[in-house]
């Protein structure tokens, strides 16, 4: 009934998706791009987004470790 949850697969799926993310929030500060946010009339500033891609890449580099550098430790079943 029990199931362990596969974290090393979750992080190795988010190290792609910040990877991907931060990318992209970095091309859109590089071209000054204000980005309106779906629903509102505000707008999300370049600068928003620089922080954003450096918070993304900070979150890649943690999920990168922890989904394919770091061995999981395993339990004995003694």
């Amino acid at each position: 009934m029990l199931r362990k949850i596969p974290w090393q697969e979750i992080c190795k799926f988010l190290a792609g998706a910040f990877f991907v993310s931060s990318g992209v929030l970095f091309y859109l500060y590089l071209t000054r791009v204000s980005v309106p946010l779906l629903g509102t009339t505000f707008t999300q500033s370049p600068e928003v987004s620089a922080v954003r891609s450096i918070m993304h890449a900070c979150f890649f580099v943690l999920s990168f470790y922890f989904g394919f550098i770091r061995k999981p430790k395993h339990e004995s079943l003694g």
